[in-house]
């Protein structure tokens, strides 16, 4: 029996096997798709949007074979959906941000409902145009896989999705924090959850959400970048069970600026973690030690953060992360000595490092030599440090090494051969801007590797060009800039195979190639060198997109170019070229043009109107006449014309430029009344001319982003209206008139505003304190009266820089002005303030010194710069226009472009201040000059001013203060110009340091109680410059009292003397006191007939003048 039970069940078992395979082999035969899941993809399809065909193949009766659907291989129901094809996560973000229109758009429909078999759904970047997580996903509760991520969805995320509780995946990834995650518990629903990104949305209550979070089971992967978790400290959570997260794998917290110490409590039980990324926090610890009992941690990113130091140095770090990968630590604090170890750094180290990136922070001493152990490297970044010494040979033991960067340090010694001799698979170099560092090898020598990047700025090479630059036929990049190179170009280089090469800022000299067609460079940059000669008439079909030949010896006129030349960016600026501009033909196409600071004449050719251009640069050159009427054809996107000799009025026309700069010029006359008709024109510069007359209404009309009409003589009042595009206004030295208009307020996105030197009046209306960008405020050298507004602290917190000076403003300085703290320029100077200094002043943080050895600045405050854009220089390019007037060191400096963004200044000299100088001020480190000249101070100078290490400029003249000169001016290293005159100051003047150079009697005019050997006065009695004999300054003070009552007791008499003595004899003469009425009534009557004969005078001819 049991045998023919036996018997019975492998018959079953196999006509079972046979039915399955007979299904699926005629469903892949026939491949029959459901009609119902059929017509619900199509609904589906019908609500989004395709420009681009990617749901092209959506046709047919067989959905199967529709890209993104897939079907069950048994019963072809559709089980997977996927709308676009799945690019990596970096592209789909750069996608999404950049270039929307490749995405589908459109709303999800209940249609999605019919298929009832999905448990893959896939709608990664598909623009759904900010609307809502549709809640019929929540219905879908086969699902085990949901990716939503960069679909552009908006609101709160629906707490519905914990129904999907058979969910393993799921991806809210976005932006912005455009998705809210409000209520938390529907995912503690999900637990079969293995994988949840939720980057990029904002999670309200953060430590509930941790909490559930540590609730789920089988979470191996957790990303939560960019979550807003700022102000939220995570040593506060405590996972709920010893069991919490012990299977978590990838774990993402970054870019939420977390603060403090990393917490051990939240990853003790995470002992599976191979991935960890805290990166763009403000973490401010040591590295903790503690990190090596994740014996399964591969990859830690810990960069752009404010750590310090590693808990027992970074060697000893390395040296237990056994099987660590990748160690990222970019952009943070740490400055100890990478050279020091504790216990013996030799011998075998087992270490699986294969990137180690250190750049931009602190790193003291010399490159260690136990570097060589780390034998798996491929990416060793050292960038930006303060590493000096010898670049030991030993470096060239790590073979694997693909990417070595040691650029921006103090390294120093000689390059050579001999450490690049094992590293074969070096694909990146980079040892450019150290001290003293020079490469020496051999002219036969080849190289065993083939560069792609080679970046060696500032080295100093032993010959005129590195012939084993040429053997590196696989690089694409090569910058030798001011590497000491000299001599001619080699022949060579027209045959090589490099796309970009920098040469720039050396001694190259010679003329300029004639060029082939082969060569490949597709940018060149010789600027800053000492080619010679004329330009070459270059025939070949030559294209560069930059081409940068500025700053050299090129003399002669523009040749005649014909050839199919294709420049992108051509720079000829500051060389030697002269005549006029020649006519090039049409076959001569360039994006961008810059012939500025040369020496080229005439007027402006007729041909230009034909020439495409998107910029063309001509300033600082001698061309001369008028803007002729054929510019209104122009085409180009920017025109610049500053600097030269352009006369007659501006043009009645519309040009076309979005940037048009016509400054330093003769242009005269008035604006035209319709200059609105120049809507294109976002950039105007009409400044340093001769034009006159008012502002006309239309210019408000124009999208103006930047305009500029300063030093002209234009009259009357500013406009009452403005469009708000506009971004930077300048007004400054004219002779406008009136009120500030109530319009300015609505320029919401204005960022600097100058309108000094000019006469308007009136108190500041509060409608500005809608512009909250604002960055500099210049109101000074005008006719502004009232107090100073007490709202500034609320609208201007991002001033840096406010200008009052040289107005009538009257009452005291508000405190308000101390919540400014952005403040590094407060000028205030020449008006009527009155009352005391605010102590709050000293709070001002932006006027404390920073550390300056980190470009990055300090992470709390502002992002991080790139370091690429570190390496080419970049800044803000607001500031290249800027100007500012300021009086330091006792004289008026304009400070302009980038020396602006360095000037701290604080001046509230000329006022009716009293009381004492707030000893609040000597915290103010970082401030370059201080003037409180001309008040009426008194009292002592703070005994901290010595703190004050940065002050070149101290003005304290003028005013009542007393007492010793403290000690502490004289560490004042950087003190240029000092001014304590007139005043009261006792006792010895201060010796030592930089106070011995200034050595101006006037420094110390007017006190006459003060003595030294620079007044050439002896200090008999005196026992320090820090001490006054007190019983000597009582004797003092009281002979003055005795002086001043004998003093007025003799001008009382006096007076009593003259007064009886003439009215006296009045009143006993009569005839005398006769002759002297008449005498007096005859002269006021004739002096009021004078005046009334005048004033009908001056009637009449006004009359006459207004007939």
């Amino acid at each position: 029996m049991a045998r023919y039970c036996s018997q019975v069940l492998t018959l079953v078992t196999l006509l079972l096997i046979l039915d399955n395979s007979c299904a699926y082999f005629c469903s892949n035969s026939t491949s029959i798709c459901r009609k119902q899941e059929r017509e619900a993809l199509l609904q589906l399809r019908q609500s989004i949007s395709d420009p681009f065909g990617l749901l092209s193949s959506w046709k047919g009766k067989d959905c199967c074979r529709w890209d993104g659907v897939i079907c069950d291989g048994v019963t072809s129901h559709v089980i997977k959906l996927q709308l676009l094809p799945q690019p990596r996560r970096d592209e789909t973000s750069v996608l999404f941000l950049k270039e929307p229109k490749l995405f589908l758009v459109g709303e999800l429909n209940s249609s999605l409902l019919h298929l009832i078999y999905l448990n893959h759904l896939d709608l990664s970047g598909i623009n759904s145009n900010h609307g809502r997580i549709p809640e019929v996903i929540s219905s879908m509760k086969q699902l085990r896989y949901l990716n939503l991520s960069f679909a552009n969805f908006y609101g709160m995320v629906p707490r519905q999705l914990g129904n999907l509780t058979k969910l393993e995946v799921l991806d809210l990834h976005g932006k912005d924090e455009n998705l809210v995650v409000d209520d938390i518990l529907w995912i503690s629903y999900l637990r079969s959850l293995k994988y949840l990104d939720m980057s990029g949305s904002m999670i309200v209550n953060k430590r509930v959400f941790m909490k559930v979070i540590s609730t789920l089971p089988a979470l191996s992967h957790l990303s939560l970048s960019g979550c807003g978790f700022h102000n939220f400290h995570f040593s506060s959570c405590h996972l709920t069970n010893s069991t919490s997260l012990v299977h978590l794998q990838y774990l993402d917290l970054s870019s939420n600026l977390l603060e403090g110490t990393i917490p051990s409590t939240l990853f003790q039980n995470m002992t599976s973690l191979h991935h960890l990324d805290l990166s763009q926090n403000i973490f401010n610890s040591s590295i903790p030690m503690w990190f090596d009992k994740f014996t399964s941690l591969v990859h830690l990113n810990l960069e752009r953060n404010a750590f310090d130091s590693f808990e027992g140095g970074l060697f000893s770090f390395l040296k237990n992360m056994q099987y660590l990968k990748s160690l990222h630590l970019c952009a943070n604090q740490i400055g100890e000595e990478i050279s020091i170890t504790q216990g013996n750094s030799s011998g075998l180290i087992k270490s699986s490092l294969e990137t180690l990136e250190i750049c931009s922070n602190h790193l003291k001493g010399a490159l260690p030599d136990w570097l060589e152990h780390f034998t798996n490297l491929e990416t060793l970044d050292l960038f930006h440090n303060q590493l000096e010494g010898h670049i030991p040979e030993s470096l060239g033991k790590l073979g694997a090494l693909q990417h070595l960067d040691l650029g921006y340090n103090h390294l120093e010694g000689v390059i050579t051969e001999i450490h690049f001799s094992n590293l074969p698979r070096l694909k990146k170099l980079y040892v450019d801007c150290n001290n003293n560092l020079s490469f020496k090898a051999k002219p036969s020598w080849i190289p065993p590797f083939q560069l792609v990047i080679i970046w060696m700025d500032s080295l100093k090479f032993s010959t005129k060009f590195p012939r084993w630059i040429m053997t590196q036929v696989e690089a694409k990049y090569i910058s030798l800039a001011n590497a000491s190179l000299f001599g001619p170009l080699p022949k060579w280089l027209a045959n090589s195979t490099f796309s970009n090469l920098d040469l720039s800022h050396n001694q190259i000299t010679g003329p300029l190639p004639e060029w082939s067609a082969n060569l490949t460079f597709s940018i060149l940059d010789l600027s800053h060198n000492q080619i010679t000669g004329p330009l070459p008439e270059w025939s070949a079909n030559l294209t560069f997109s930059i081409l940068d030949l500025s700053h050299n010896h090129i003399i002669g006129p523009l040749p005649e170019w014909s050839a199919n030349l294709t420049f992108s960016n051509l720079d000829l600026s500051s060389n030697q070229i002269t005549g006029p501009l020649p006519e090039w033909s049409a076959n001569l196409t360039f994006s961008n043009l810059d012939l500025s600071c040369n020496q080229i004449t005439g007027p402006l050719p007729e041909w230009l109107a034909n020439f495409t251009i998107q910029g063309f640069n001509l300033s600082c050159n001698k061309i001369i006449g008028p803007l002729p009427q054929w510019s209104a054809n122009l085409t180009f996107s920017w025109l610049d014309l500053s600097y030269n000799q352009i006369t007659g009025p501006f043009p009645n026309m519309s040009i076309k430029c979005t940037y048009l700069d016509l400054s330093n010029n003769l242009i005269s006359g008035s604006l035209p009344i319709d200059i609105g008709i120049m809507y294109q024109v976002s950039t105007l510069y009409l400044n340093d001319n001769l034009i006159d007359g008012t502002l006309p209404s239309s210019l408000c009309d124009m999208e103006l982003f930047d305009l500029n009409l300063a030093n002209n003589s234009l009259f009357g009042s500013i406009p009452n209206y403005w469009k708000g595009s506009l971004t930077f206004l300048t007004l400054s030295f004219n002779k406008l008139s009136g009120v500030i208009p109530s319009s300015l307020g609505s320029l919401l996105h204005l960022t600097t505003l100058h309108l000094n030197g000019n006469r308007l009046n009136g108190e500041l209306p509060q409608a500005l304190d809608y512009c909250t960008r604002l960055v500099i405020l210049d109101l000074g050298e005008n006719n502004f009266s009232g107090i100073i507004p007490t709202w500034f602290d609320e609208s201007f917190q991002s001033l840096l820089i406010l200008r009052l000076r040289e107005n009538s403003f009257i009452g005291s300085i508000p405190p308000q002005l101390c919540s400014l703290s952005r403040l590094k320029i407060l000028d205030m100077a020449m008006n009527n303030l009155m009352g005391t200094i605010p102590h709050c002043l000293g709070n001002m943080s932006n006027m404390i010194k920073f550390n300056q050895s980190n470009p990055f600045g300090s992470v709390a405050i502002a992002p991080i710069q790139d370091i690429i854009s570190f390496r080419y220089g970049g800044y803000d390019p607001q500031w290249n226009r800027e100007h500012v007037v300021e009086i330091l060191k006792g004289r008026y400096n304009e400070y302009t472009k980038i020396v602006l963004q360095l000037v701290v200044n604080l001046d509230l000299s000329s006022n009716f201040l009293n009381g004492s100088i707030p000893k609040e001020l000597s915290f103010l480190s970082g401030m370059h000059g201080l003037n409180l000249s001309h008040n009426h101070l008194s009292g002592n100078i703070p005994i901290g001013i010595g703190n004050m290490t940065s002050l070149e400029s101290l003005d304290l003249s003028n005013n009542h203060l007393s007492g010793t000169i403290p000690q502490g001016i004289s560490v004042l290293t950087s003190l240029a110009h000092l001014n304590l005159s007139h005043n009261n100051f006792t006792g010895t003047i201060p010796k030592g340091n930089q106070i011995q150079t200034l050595d101006d009697p006037s420094i110390y005019a007017s006190n006459p109680l003060l003595c030294g050997d620079l007044l050439r006065k002896k200090c008999l009695g005196v026992e320090s410059p820090q001490q006054s004999k007190i019983p000597h300054l009582e004797d003092t003070h009281e002979k003055d009292r005795l002086d001043k009552a004998l003093f007025y007791a003799v001008v009382i008499f006096g007076f009593a003397t003259g007064f009886w003595g003439f009215f006296g004899v009045l009143q006993f003469k009569k005839d005398w006191r006769h002759a002297y009425f008449s005498f007096a009534n005859h002269v006021a009557n004739k002096t009021y007939v004078v005046i009334v004969v005048k004033v009908a005078k001056l009637k009449r001819l006004r009359l006459s003048r207004s007939v």
